[in-house]
């Protein structure tokens, strides 16, 4: 990606379903090479806009967090293995005290009972494992990369109807079939047009309108732009674990959600009470981070930073497994669609 790629990716990250007027506004270019640029962007993988499920809101479950560790060597098949899950969201190979950190969505506790003890058993090279239940989340975003873009320039309203916010307590509507089975179009592809959408259903497309439109307002599904940060100029990313005061947790908590270069932050019960995902430029920010953000935090008893060598799996895709080859060229991986919309 050049300098102008990087920008519309940004904008597609504030914005994932932005028309390309939209988002030749924001970026300073002309409709024309936004539109060429982007569909190139979204056709060769580069990005991908996809709408994400809250699954708790929709009836699939709730999130854990795995820590494992691996026998000398077997990481990478570990992970392979585990990728292919359906009912996992996000995977990485990590340093740290455990090589794999992973979410994985459950529908009960004996269903994550069976998966630590007989299925995770059945894979050759796990030598243990960690599980923390999310007791909340605080903070899912996907616009770490807003600094490419000239900020005085962006509409704050630019994407917001379309932005999750995690501590909205949501909707306790039903969802029908085809609020389902939108909510899974939509995951494949977060950019289908509503005439698509329409088609697929043989309704109006301002029915469609109005029920994508209710999903997102009810936070039924939100949309999430994936790249690969390195594309975008961002070297860095670590999964920190904090053990804090629990009088303190909250106050920590939305400090850190404050923060734009942390995309994800939730509660956890387990080996740690905070858990997040910081996305950074380079090692020296990653030390003022740690040092002026982290260090600044009353109440913090101890911290734990994981870098992610290979996040493998991530929204619920699965990166190809080209990412294996020595030298693959930052950026070019593409992201495809693993496992059933449905599990549990």
């Amino acid at each position: 990606m050049d300098a102008v790629d990087r920008r519309i990716a940004a904008a597609l990250q504030l914005h994932g379903r932005a028309t390309w007027r939209e988002v030749a506004r924001v970026v300073g270019i002309s409709e024309s090479t936004a539109a060429r640029r982007g569909r190139h962007l979204l056709a060769n993988g580069l990005v991908r806009v996809t709408g994400q499920p809250d699954p708790a809101r929709i009836g699939l479950g709730y999130p854990v967090l795995v820590q494992l560790n691996c026998a000398a060597g077997a990481a990478k098949r570990v992970a392979t293995s585990l990728a292919g899950r359906p009912d996992v969201r996000f995977l990485a190979l990590v340093t740290s005290t455990f090589d794999i950190f992973a979410e994985l969505i459950v529908p009960s506790r004996s269903h994550l009972a069976r998966i630590l003890v007989d299925e995770f058993s059945e894979i050759e090279g796990i030598t243990g494992t960690t599980t923390d239940a999310v007791l909340r989340t605080f903070k899912t975003s996907y616009d770490w990369s807003r600094g490419l873009l000239d900020e005085a320039g962006v509409d704050p309203s630019f994407g917001a109807d379309l932005l999750r916010r995690a501590s909205d307590p949501g909707s306790s509507a039903t969802l029908d079939e085809i609020d389902l089975q939108l909510i899974q179009m939509l995951r494949e592809d977060g950019r289908r047009t509503y005439s698509e959408l329409a088609q697929a259903f043989d309704i109006t497309e301002s029915l469609v309108r109005r029920r994508v439109s209710a999903l997102v307002e009810n936070g039924f599904v939100f949309f999430a732009t994936l790249v690969d940060p390195r594309a975008l100029g961002f070297e860095v990313e670590v999964v920190v674990l904090l053990r804090v005061n629990h009088g303190e947790l909250e106050t920590i908590a939305a400090t850190l959600a404050g923060r734009r270069e942390v995309r994800y932050l939730s509660a956890t019960s387990g080996f740690a009470d905070l858990a997040c995902e910081v996305i950074l430029r380079s090692p020296d920010d990653l030390y003022e981070f740690t040092t002026q953000t982290l260090g600044g935090l009353k109440g913090v008893q101890r911290t734990v930073i994981a870098h992610e060598l290979v996040t493998v799996k991530r929204a619920y895709m699965q990166v190809d497994q080209g990412l294996w080859s020595d030298g693959a060229p930052a950026g070019r991986k593409r992201l495809a669609q693993k496992g059933a919309a449905r599990h549990g």
